[in-house]
């Protein structure tokens, strides 16, 4: 698995998680995400050692697992750096409130104990913030880009701008389907924003590298405003309980969800909907005989 150069000392590493690879002073490599499980860090590892390089950070654009699952592995064999957003350095470091938050807050079943969900902690160094940091002489601009996870971060480096899952890329738009996310209003946001950001090339964490996005961003947020729409056409129809709000979801887009891991990512997505609603005056909800019932506002 050959480095594949973007800019300058910028390259990246192909994968079903691409992982940026940052060559900084003294053969030292600053990592980008490091994609799904211990196989993951090994193979970037490998990569490194037949590039003649070390890494001596890792920087973190969210905290789920396939992005986050070779952080340990690499740390453990290298004393790596990480840093990683404040909301999601949480995850990393306590990977079990991931499934309890996916899981309402409750003791999560063991089925939600998965890599892509739940990879093994790692410990982060580095709490990042919006703003520029230093390391291995290359200077990483740290840009905000929330919606997918509460504090989500992209990182800007010569001019490259790795997006994570800011921006779902061109195969994963090829089937409809619900998206996690976990703020529609901050995600809304960031794709409004990355509209019009500076920037020369951009590398989403599941496509190839582009020099244009903005045929994607249209895309994606055309998507949300669809979910948006369908939800506010059976609300329409008087109060409803979210169980019924999903299955209408899913009967639309065609999902069978076949397991709880994948009905818990659908359910916490459709309350990120169901919360935007709320919070724009789109929606209200109403308690009635024990249950939370969902109606137009």
């Amino acid at each position: 698995m050959p480095l594949q150069r973007l800019a300058g000392p910028v390259h990246y590493l192909p994968g079903v998680t691409n992982a940026g690879v940052i060559i900084g002073e003294g053969n030292q490599a600053i990592l980008i995400d490091t994609g799904s499980g211990d196989r993951s860090g090994r193979a970037i590892l490998r990569a490194l050692d037949e590039a003649g390089l070390r890494p001596s950070a890792i920087m973190s654009t969210h905290g789920h697992g396939d992005h986050t699952g070779g952080h340990a592995w690499i740390v453990e064999r290298t004393g790596a750096r990480v840093y990683a957003p404040g909301l999601d350095a949480v995850v990393l470091e306590q990977p079990a409130w991931g499934t309890i938050c996916l899981f309402m807050g409750a003791e999560p079943p063991p089925e939600l104990a998965v890599p892509r969900y739940a990879p093994r902690p790692c410990r982060v160094d580095v709490l990042v913030e919006e703003g520029v940091y230093r390391e291995a002489g290359v200077t990483i601009q740290a840009v905000p880009l929330h919606g997918h996870t509460g504090s989500h971060t992209g990182y800007l480096v010569e001019g490259v701008l790795f997006t994570g899952d800011a921006v779902e890329g061109r195969r994963e738009m090829e089937a409809p389907k619900l998206s996690y996310l976990h703020s529609v209003t901050c995600q809304l946001a960031t794709l409004e924003y990355l509209r019009t950001f500076p920037c020369e090339r951009y590398l989403l964490a599941h496509d190839e590298p582009t020099a244009e996005i903005g045929g994607l961003l249209e895309r994606n947020l055309a998507h949300i405003h669809n979910v948006i729409e369908l939800l506010l056409g059976e609300l329409a129809a008087g109060p409803q309980p979210a169980a019924d709000l999903l299955a209408a979801v899913c009967r639309h887009y065609g999902l069978a969800p076949r397991h709880l891991r994948d009905y818990a990512l659908l359910h916490s997505t459709l309350h990120s909907y169901l919360g935007h609603l709320l919070t724009t005056g789109q929606a209200r909800y109403e308690l009635a005989d024990g249950k939370l019932l969902w109606t137009v506002a």
